[in-house]
C-alpha cells in the first residue's frame, strides 16, 4: 500500500499544472523543503553542507532543483548503496517535484527499492499528525514557557496511542553543562540542535510522569497527501543539524516551520523576534487549511500529579482518612478502617495510593521506601477483583494554551509621588504573564516575565525606571495529597530599578530571591508568607534581608487584587528596618486590554494608573 501511494503521488504530475524548473524553484513550498529562510537570500536553517546537493558556489533554489533532479536519475550501480540514493534520502522532494514538474522529459526514473525508508514508514504507519504542547516546567529555564513536539498517529489511534511515533526538536547539550553556560549559550547561540524520533509513550512518560507536566494534543485536519508529504520531509530532516536559540529558533519555531510546509500562510510571523509555544498554539487555532480550520480537535492529557489531585477530589472524607491511616501505618492492610471497607472501596483506595506513590517517586527519587510500599500495594491489589475502579473525571478541564492572553505587552500610564510629582509612564514586556493576569491557560498564582521595561516621562526628559530581565515566582505549588506540608512559594527577580519612587537617577542593579509557604483560602484566594534577600549595586551597594506576607484574590472573573506587606533590613541589622506596603488592582476590560491601579509606600507614597495592551507576532 505504501508503494502504491508513493507511486500515485509521483504520477500526480500527469494531471497537475506543470511548471518550468525556474517557476517551480521560486515556489514557497520548494524553498520550505530546503529550509531556506524567508527574506534572507539563500540562507538556510539547516547547517549541514550535505543537505544541499548543488555544488554551485551560490546554492540557489534553482541550482538545488537542478542538482536534485540530476541525482534522482543517477543510475544504481551498487545495490548495497541503494539506501543512499537521492530518491531514498529525499522522498519529500521527489513527491513535490513530481506534482509540479513534468519529469517525463528527463526519461524514466531508476527503479529504487528504498528498504530503510520503507521500513521506517511501515513502522510509523502514519494516518494523521498532531502537535503536542507540554506545559511549563519551572525546573528548566528552556522549558518554562512550555514545549512543542509532533505526534504521528497510526490508524485507530485510540487503540495504539502510546505506540504512535513522535518527533522532538531540541538543543544538543552536554550532560555536564553548568546552568549559567546553558542559559548564555541558549540565548546567544552556541548549541547545535536537531530532530529526533521515538515512540510517543517515551514523551508522555518523561513529560507527564517524570516532570509532571500536563499535555494538550492539537490534532490537525490534513489530507492524506499532505500527511504523506510531511512524514517524508521528516525523514529528510532527521540527522541534520540546526543552530539553536532559546528566544526564537527553538522547538516552537521549528515545529511551526515544519507544519508550514503544507500551509499557504505562516503560523507565526516571519518577522518574529521571539517565539514561544503558546504563540504557535494560537496560530494553529487561527490557521485555515483548504478553506477550513486547520485544527480538528484538542485533547487534554493530564500529568500524573493532575490525575492524583483528581482522584483525591473523588474520594469521600472517610476514604481519604483511611488512605492517610494506611500511609501512617506503613501500609499495614490489617488496619481496622481498611478492613471495614467494601471491595470496591478497597480497590479505589489502592489505585489512588498507587498514583500517590507514582508522584512521590518523582518528588523524592532517593527514597527507597516508596519502592517497598509500592510492592505492598501491588500485592494487596492482586488480591482484589480485576478492573479499574477509579478514573479521571474532570468536570471542568484545564483550558488549552491557545486560550490564554497574548504574551507581549505595551503599557501607558500616569503616576504621582507624594501628590507633588506627576509624570507619565511607558512600558514594554517581551513576555509572558504576571500573577495578576487572568487565570486562563496559565499557572495559577504565578509570574513568568522576561524583559519588562518601564520609562518615566516628565516635561523635559525620559528616565529608565526599571528593567526586569527575569521576574519569576510561583506562589502556589500545591502540596501532595496526604502529605503534611503546606503549599510552597518562591520568587526570583533580576534586573535594574530606582532605589525608591522619589528619584529618577538613583538606579541600581539587583538580584533577589524569596522562599516560603502559602495556603488557599478558597479556589480564588491565596495568602503567602516568604523570607528572602536582595543584592544590589550601582548608586549604592548593599545586601538586604526581608520578610513579607501577602494575599492574591480574584474578586470576579476579570478583577484581581494583590496586597503585600514587607519588613526590610540590611544584612547586618545595624540600621533601623523599613516597612513597605504594596497593593495592585487589575481589571481586564477587553480581550487584550487591562486597567491597573497600584499604590506603594516605602520612602514615599506612590500611586499609579496604567493601561496594558497585549499582543503577539
Amino acid at each position: 500500500m505504501l508503494t502504491i501511494f508513493f507511486v500515485s503521488s509521483i504520477s500526480h504530475s500527469s494531471i497537475a499544472n506543470t511548471l518550468s524548473l525556474e517557476e517551480f524553484s521560486q515556489s514557497a513550498q520548494w524553498q520550505k523543503l530546503l529550509t531556506y529562510k524567508v527574506n534572507e537570500k539563500n540562507q538556510r536553517y539547516i547547517t549541514n553542507k550535505d543537505f544541499l546537493l548543488s555544488t554551485q558556489r551560490e546554492q540557489t533554489p534553482l541550482h538545488e532543483l537542478q542538482a536534485t533532479i540530476a541525482a534522482f536519475y543517477k543510475p544504481i550501480t551498487d545495490d548495497s548503496q541503494i539506501n543512499q540514493h537521492a530518491q531514498c534520502q529525499f522522498p519529500a522532494r521527489l513527491i513535490l517535484i513530481a506534482r509540479h514538474v513534468d519529469l517525463n522529459r528527463f526519461g524514466a526514473l531508476p527503479n529504487t527499492d528504498c528498504q530503510t525508508y520503507k521500513q521506517w514508514r511501515q513502522d510509523i504507519n502514519a494516518s494523521s499528525i498532531s502537535v503536542v504542547f507540554a506545559s511549563g516546567y519551572m525546573s528548566n529555564p528552556a522549558s518554562m514557557y512550555g514545549h512543542l513536539f509532533l505526534k504521528i498517529n497510526k490508524p485507530h489511534e485510540q487503540k495504539n496511542n502510546l505506540l504512535n511515533a513522535s518527533l522532538n526538536y531540541g538543543a544538543i547539550v552536554p550532560n555536564d553543562e553548568n546552568p549559567i553556560t546553558y542559559i548564555l549559550r541558549g540565548i546567544f547561540g552556541g548549541y547545535d540542535a536537531g530532530y529526533s524520533d521515538q515512540q510517543f509513550y517515551r514523551h508522555q512518560h518523561n513529560y507527564g510522569n517524570v516532570e509532571l507536566r500536563d499535555l494538550w494534543e492539537y490534532k490537525l485536519a490534513l489530507t492524506s497527501e499532505d500527511v504523506n508529504l510531511l512524514v517524508a520531509h521528516i525523514w529528510e530532516l532527521l540527522g541534520n543539524k540546526f543552530e539553536y536559540y532559546f528566544i526564537d529558533e527553538n522547538c516552537a519555531f521549528h515545529i511551526a516551520k515544519l507544519i508550514e510546509v503544507v500551509l499557504d500562510k505562516p503560523l507565526i510571523s516571519n518577522d518574529s523576534l521571539w517565539v514561544i509555544p503558546s504563540s504557535v498554539a494560537k496560530g494553529l487555532k487561527k490557521a485555515s487549511y483548504l478553506n477550513k480550520p486547520l485544527l480538528a480537535q484538542v485533547r487534554y492529557i493530564p500529568s500524573s500529579e493532575s490525575i492524583l489531585h483528581n482522584y483525591y477530589k473523588q474520594l469521600t472524607s472517610q476514604q481519604r482518612g483511611t488512605a492517610k491511616a494506611l500511609i501512617n501505618n506503613n501500609f499495614n492492610f490489617k488496619h481496622s478502617a481498611y478492613q471495614q471497607l467494601t471491595i470496591t472501596e478497597k480497590q479505589i483506595i489502592i489505585e489512588a495510593l498507587l498514583q500517590y506513590l507514582s508522584v512521590m517517586k518523582q518528588k523524592q527519587p532517593d527514597d527507597k521506601l516508596n519502592i517497598k510500599n509500592k510492592k505492598k500495594l501491588m500485592k494487596e491489589r492482586f488480591k482484589l477483583p480485576i478492573g479499574k475502579s477509579i478514573t479521571t473525571q474532570f468536570s471542568v478541564k484545564k483550558p488549552a494554551p491557545h486560550l490564554g492572553m497574548k504574551p507581549s505587552k505595551y503599557s501607558m500610564g500616569f503616576a504621582s509621588v507624594h501628590q507633588q510629582k506627576q509624570y507619565f509612564t511607558a512600558g514594554f514586556r517581551m513576555n509572558y504573564f504576571d500573577d495578576l493576569s487572568v487565570d486562563i491557560a496559565k499557572q495559577t498564582f504565578a509570574n513568568l516575565e522576561m524583559v519588562d521595561i518601564e520609562f518615566i516621562l516628565n516635561d523635559k526628559e525620559a528616565h529608565l525606571a526599571k528593567i526586569d530581565l527575569v521576574n519569576i515566582n510561583s506562589l502556589y505549588l500545591p502540596a501532595i495529597p496526604w502529605s503534611n506540608t503546606l503549599e510552597s512559594a518562591w520568587a526570583v527577580r533580576v534586573g535594574y530599578e530606582q532605589l525608591n519612587n522619589n528619584c529618577f537617577d538613583c538606579g541600581v542593579f539587583f538580584a533577589e530571591g524569596d522562599i516560603g509557604k502559602s495556603t488557599l483560602l478558597n479556589k480564588d484566594s491565596l495568602v503567602y508568607a516568604m523570607m528572602g534577600g536582595k543584592l544590589f549595586f550601582g548608586k549604592e551597594d548593599d545586601i538586604n534581608v526581608s520578610a513579607k506576607i501577602g494575599m492574591i484574590s480574584s474578586l470576579s472573573k476579570h478583577l484581581k487584587i494583590k496586597i503585600e506587606l514587607q519588613k526590610i533590613s540590611d544584612i547586618s541589622f545595624s540600621n533601623a528596618s523599613e516597612n513597605r506596603w504594596y497593593g495592585e488592582l487589575n481589571y481586564q476590560f477587553a480581550q487584550d486590554w487591562e486597567l491597573r491601579l497600584l499604590a506603594e509606600k516605602q520612602h514615599s507614597t506612590f500611586f499609579g494608573l496604567k493601561v496594558n495592551y497585549f499582543w503577539d507576532f
